[in-house]
């Protein structure tokens, strides 16, 4: 059976091609933005941080403040450029044709695990927001948000789609020994 003469791979290579041309594109602009955010952070003096639930204003944070907001925001950059990275390389298995193999499964578990890293980012981020709150103005604000149910979710979905690729892994070697 010819895997190229199926209307639906044909399709699904097609779409991937120009999600990949999307997924550089998206690389490329992380990286463009990652030394200006850096910059801005350090030397900006106009503008505002904005945290879940607070803003701060730029001019009113010191050296070691400043410090302190470049470290997760440099590491929330790495991340995504891992992410985006590892999608990218999946996608192009998808584009030619190679969807269910052992290099497409490692980069689909390397994106959703730096995924998971991004999200424990935003959970760091709202706590150390509320810490920060709680030491500058002695009050706790707790706010109840749909936003981790949602990401529990989306990763739950996520890995189901993983395990779909390796069981359709499992069977691709199967139905190749048989054959």
């Amino acid at each position: 059976m010819d895997i190229q003469q199926h209307e639906r791979i044909t399709r699904i290579k097609t779409l991937s091609r120009y999600l990949y041309w999307a997924l550089t594109g998206i690389q490329y602009l992380l990286l463009l933005l990652l030394p200006l955010v850096i910059g801005w952070l350090w030397f900006g003096s106009r503008g505002a941080i904005t945290l879940p639930n607070h803003s701060v204003d730029s001019e009113s944070l010191s050296h070691l403040q400043r410090c302190l907001f470049m470290i997760p925001i440099t590491l929330l950059f790495l991340a995504l450029l891992k992410v985006t990275y590892h999608l990218r390389q999946l996608i192009w298995h998808f584009s030619s044709g190679n969807i269910f193999n052992k290099p497409a499964i490692a980069h689909a578990r390397k994106a959703l695990n730096y995924a998971l890293a991004i999200y424990g980012i935003f959970i760091l981020a709202t706590v150390a927001t509320w810490i920060y709150l709680y030491t500058q103005n002695n009050y706790f604000r707790l706010t109840v948000s749909g936003d981790f149910i949602f990401g529990i979710i989306i990763f739950g979905l996520m890995y189901v789609l993983l395990w779909a690729l390796e069981i359709g892994c499992d069977l691709n070697e199967e139905s190749e020994l048989t054959i």
